[in-house]
């Protein structure tokens, strides 16, 4: 009978790659997610259409909005279905984590199980 010993030098480097793919699908599944819902600003305004253009991962995890009326459009209570997207609302992060959380769960669940 022969045996054979594998010895992994670092299994905690392995698993934090494993949990920063994860983490990048998360990222990049929110943005693309969240397009459907961010408003569009009415043509009349200067930085119309540049508020889905100013998305960026500024970090694992972290979703910024650089748009200089990005907060209001987010916080405030708008009517924005009249605004160039029928489909954009305030909030638009809080829409899209419930109607695609378990869609992005998934996805992230089988690059952590390896599948």
């Amino acid at each position: 009978m022969k045996l054979t010993l594998v010895w992994n030098g670092n299994p905690l480097k392995s698993k934090k790659k494993v949990i920063e793919k994860a983490q990048s699908f998360v990222d990049e599944a929110c943005l693309e997610k969240m397009e459907e819902f961010v408003p569009v600003g009415k043509p009349k305004y200067e930085n119309s259409g540049k508020l889905r253009d100013s998305a960026e991962i500024k970090e694992p995890g972290l979703i910024i909005y650089t748009a200089p009326f990005a907060k209001h459009a987010y916080y405030d209570d708008v009517n924005h279905k009249r605004s160039g997207n029928p489909n954009g609302k305030r909030l638009w992060f809080e829409v899209m984590k419930q109607r695609y959380k378990e869609e992005i769960l998934k996805g992230a669940q089988k690059i952590l199980n390896g599948r």
